[in-house]
């Protein structure tokens, strides 16, 4: 929306933004699929190990996060 200009970018508006976002997707995906079925149960496993570990889970699940949203992206390109 910017064209990768600072100058630009600034100039967009909310609106725009918020228009510009695929709702059915966000709502399909990441609210009824990945957070009660990954999330709250990886958190629960992260808080229930010992604080020296906490660090550790929350690298895996940081990786988790990049792959999910790497699948994500890559389901929703569409080949022409």
């Amino acid at each position: 929306m910017g064209h990768g200009k600072f100058s630009e970018i600034k100039k967009v508006k909310l609106r725009a933004v918020t228009n510009k976002i695929d709702w059915y997707g966000f709502m399909s995906f990441v609210i009824f699929k990945t957070i009660p079925f990954f999330w709250i149960p990886a958190h629960t496993i992260t808080f229930l190990l010992p604080g020296e570990y906490r660090v550790l889970m929350a690298a895996f699940l940081s990786l988790a996060l990049g792959i999910i949203l790497a699948y994500s992206k890559r389901k929703n390109v569409k080949i022409v």
